[in-house]
């Protein structure tokens, strides 16, 4: 039955209330994320602000912000300069790899600007304003010499965004004219821009300056994406009966109840062979979690390392479309896709991904 106006409004009042404590618990206001209280550090951070003790050229940081490649010598001329900084990058770069290669996410970014105002409880906070995407491309194995160029458009810090919506109702976007198109250009320009940054939004957040720094370091912000979603989609979610049961809805949790249909415990010698699409082995409780699912239960599969999760979704991919139906399949990790892709290419299935 379809659901009445006031059902309607119940979810999506519902909904919208566990939203907004999803998105806090996805963002982390807390002191821990540098995005919001960054903090320099001995090997993992690069600063690139004019007159720092590496004499960074400034002409060459000016290339960097028009979009050119930019060697790492020419950034920083002095030999001295060069040992810690070749240090840093290094560092910098292993972290940039390892987290594109284990979780498909890029994290490494130029910060400028780093922005604090009056908190009533707390440490200010020091958060970066624009992030600006780079790629570091070492030119030899011995990683003596790195090519540093822009790789993305410039955004406002995300979280720093969250926190001037949610505390201080400063909206910024590209409509309010808050974020600039395309790359700044220039170091001065850069430092313009910030300026107006910080007299525009101090006018409602107390206390509010930004300091005039260029920082290369790795941030992750993964989360963003989907506190973005639940920001923007609240009422087609509360159309969704999980999303709903899961909000605390009790009509959608009655309807969810309504619709499961245990598969009969003893399918596995009933059915015929013809109509079995196992690819892996399976022993009974993998095989029961996926007669569950293909009767079209909402269900979580636990188990410890070893007890076959990955045999399991694999099994289940090759039997779902074989029934005709499409699979998106998501990890955290790449490592864990991997796994499933490889046993699915094991048995000759590779074209299905």
């Amino acid at each position: 039955m379809p659901l009445t106006v006031k059902q309607k409004l119940e979810r999506r009042k519902a909904v919208r209330k566990a939203a907004k404590s999803w998105e806090e618990r996805l963002v982390d206001v807390s002191g821990r994320n540098p995005l919001r209280n960054y903090h320099d550090r001995a090997r993992s951070t690069l600063d690139l602000t004019p007159g720092n003790e590496n004499e960074v050229n400034l002409r060459a940081i000016g290339s960097l912000l028009a979009g050119r490649a930019v060697r790492m010598t020419t950034l920083f001329p002095s030999e001295d300069a060069q040992r810690d900084v070749r240090r840093r990058l290094t560092a910098i770069h292993r972290t940039a790899q390892a987290n594109s290669d284990e979780k498909g996410i890029d994290t490494l970014f130029a910060t400028a600007g780093l922005a604090t105002w009056e908190v009533e409880t707390g440490s200010k906070p020091n958060a970066p304003v624009i992030l600006i995407p780079l790629e570091l491309i070492p030119t030899n194995a011995a990683r003596s010499e790195f090519n540093i160029r822009v790789s993305g458009d410039p955004q406002i810090n995300p979280v720093l965004a969250y926190i001037l919506q949610s505390e201080y109702n400063i909206s910024v976007s590209k409509e309010s004219g808050d974020i600039a198109e395309g790359l700044p250009g220039s170091f001065n320009t850069l430092m313009d821009l910030l300026k107006t940054y910080a007299t525009k939004w101090a006018r409602r957040a107390r206390g509010f300056a930004i300091e005039p720094r260029v920082v290369v370091t790795n941030f992750k912000y993964a989360n963003m994406a989907m506190v973005e979603d639940l920001a923007n989609n609240a009422d087609a979610l509360a159309d969704n009966d999980i999303v709903a049961a899961i909000a605390g809805v009790s009509e959608a949790r009655g309807k969810l109840s309504a619709n499961i249909k245990d598969a009969p415990t003893n399918l596995p010698d009933t059915i015929p062979p013809e109509f079995e699409y196992l690819i892996l082995d399976a022993d009974s409780s993998q095989n029961n979690a996926i007669n569950r699912a293909l009767f079209g239960e909402s269900l979580v599969v636990w188990g410890p390392p070893g007890t076959g999760k990955s045999q399991v979704i694999a099994n289940l991919i090759a039997t779902l479309i074989a029934y005709g139906k499409r699979v998106l399949f998501v990890a955290e990790k790449r490592a864990a896709i991997d796994v499933v892709t490889a046993r699915l290419d094991a048995v000759g299935l590779s074209d299905l991904v």
